[in-house]
């Protein structure tokens, strides 16, 4: 199955237990303090600023509209983390 299809059927609310408005809504407020966490703790393990640009560097297995689902398909099902990974 690939990402776009996956992705299109967890957003259903059955899984979520949120509208699909709701979720992109969710999606957009989290982004900015999540990317912020995530660049803060970085520069925190590196002791300075990055010398390259965001997106150098490996690629991320889950994007983070993906793992937003997961989450909430995980606490909402309470479906053990080997069942995820095989979403």
């Amino acid at each position: 199955m690939s990402c776009v299809r996956a992705r299109a059927s967890l957003s259903h609310p059955a899984f979520t237990g949120i509208s699909r408005s709701h979720l992109g809504d969710l999606i957009e407020e989290l982004a900015a303090p999540w990317t912020a966490r995530c660049e803060s703790a970085l520069q925190d393990r590196r002791g300075r600023k990055r010398k390259r640009q965001a997106g150098a560097g490996p690629k991320r297995k889950l994007v983070f509209t993906d793992r937003v689902l997961v989450t909430l398909v995980h606490l909402r099902l309470q479906l053990p983390h080997a069942a995820l990974a095989e979403l």
